[in-house]
């Protein structure tokens, strides 16, 4: 306990009570003796204190200063002590993970202890493989419309328990998940990559490749729908890598008989890397 505490960000920003990281450096180190009976006791019982469940939220403009709550990102400062907690937790839950073998190698990005240079490499490789057989590629780069804070907590759970997750560790996730405590990050970068069938000429190809990226948007849709995970059309766009000399002759259309279309573009920006046609970055 001692080592989570001293281990936090000495932040100065206050939660819902005005208590922040920063006053833990005032605290006398004897009264987390007090503080570790009450962890213990949450962990073994699966509850929280109603105190720890007030959360004090901040929205923050993403473009234009005065706009829309829709249009905003909000901030959630949770409680301090609550805080904690979740470490304590986390590093239990991460351990577990790590025995049991849950998380495979391949599911690189955003996790500690793995680069995300490795996921953009990887990513790069596939292309280049498709590309090298002289096959038309499609990249279809997939933006999630406010992914961080449309969690579905109970199917998540459900996902844990049929992982073999402990009921002990899934009591205490869904005591935090349901009262609205929990601190989660759901990374939204999605790139999926298609091509056309391989032996046939560039022309067959590329209607393989329309057929393919159909399939493709169709279990997207599916997938939207049931994960409540609309999609941002705005943001959501496709790209068009082959050796041959031209442009893709077809319009991408989400479903149909609606105006949301995908477009094409020349160059896009994923996992904080500028991705162009010809793979150059």
């Amino acid at each position: 306990l001692i080592n989570t505490v001293l281990a936090k960000k000495k932040k100065k920003s206050l939660d819902a009570h005005g208590i922040s990281n920063y006053m833990f450096n005032f605290l006398d180190l004897n009264y987390w003796s007090l503080l570790l009976k009450l962890y213990n006791h949450s962990f073994q019982k699966s509850v929280l204190p109603s105190a720890w469940k007030d959360t004090r939220m901040i929205l923050l403009a993403k473009k234009d200063s005065i706009c829309l709550p829709s249009l905003t990102r909000p901030i959630s400062l949770l409680d301090s002590f609550q805080k904690i907690g979740e470490k304590l937790f986390l590093t239990r839950f991460r351990d577990l993970l790590f025995r049991r073998g849950l998380l495979p190698d391949s599911q690189s990005g955003f996790r500690e202890r793995f680069r995300l240079q490795t996921r953009l490499l990887l990513f790069l490789e596939d292309i280049y493989s498709l590309m090298s057989n002289s096959a038309p590629v499609c990249t279809m780069f997939v933006d999630f419309r406010a992914a961080f804070d449309q969690l579905w907590f109970l199917g998540c759970i459900g996902k844990l328990r049929n992982l073999g997750i402990p009921s002990s560790f899934l009591n205490w996730i869904e005591v935090c998940s349901l009262s609205g405590c929990i601190n989660h990050f759901f990374a939204d970068d999605l790139a999926g990559i298609m091509a056309g069938q391989l032996g046939i000429n560039y022309s067959s190809q590329c209607l393989d490749l329309e057929k393919r990226i159909k399939v493709f948007l169709d279990n997207l849709d599916y997938y939207s729908c049931l994960t409540d995970q609309p999609i941002n059309f705005n943001k959501t766009k496709a790209m068009f890598s082959a050796r041959a000399i031209g442009h893709p002759k077809f319009v991408i259309n989400f479903r149909q008989d609606t105006m949301d279309i995908i477009e094409w573009t020349s160059e896009y920006k994923y996992l904080g890397y500028i991705i162009s046609p010809k793979l150059g970055w």
